[in-house]
């Protein structure tokens, strides 16, 4: 795509005879809607920072890793209560395993290092406070 084409077509639709000169000619018009298409697809779609699973740590802001972190915590219940709902149909060695993943799943390692990070501050505030 012309980026010239881009920026003309920008200049004539500012002013209010270019406005009026796309308006009337149905062959200007074809034109200016190829050239915001083809603009279109080439910019860049921002993706959320929730579909994105390939993004460094420290390219994440703070809100989406508390997010993530706390998504963490709701999977890692759902999880549990799964395994002790089929319990009493495994046997004793694929339930622990199954209950070991539920916290050490590759995806989930980075964020329940940060639950038990926080769970090591509460129970050394709690220990020096008695």
């Amino acid at each position: 795509m012309n980026a010239k084409a881009v920026e003309d077509l920008y200049a004539s639709l500012s002013t209010a005879s270019g406005r009026a000169k796309v308006s009337d000619d149905p062959l200007t018009q074809e034109k200016a809607l190829e050239t915001m298409g083809s603009f279109l697809d080439e910019v860049p779609k921002h993706k959320p920072w929730s579909e994105r699973a390939d993004v460094k740590m420290l390219e994440l802001p703070l809100g989406e890793i508390i997010r993530r972190t706390l998504q963490t915590a709701v999977d890692v219940i759902n999880d549990i209560t799964r395994i002790l709902t089929d319990r009493h149909y495994m046997s004793e060695l694929s339930f622990r395993r199954k209950l070991f993943y539920a916290f050490t799943a590759p995806e989930r390692r980075l964020y329940m290092g940060i639950w038990l990070m926080l769970l090591a501050a509460f129970v050394y505030l709690i220990d020096s406070s008695a």
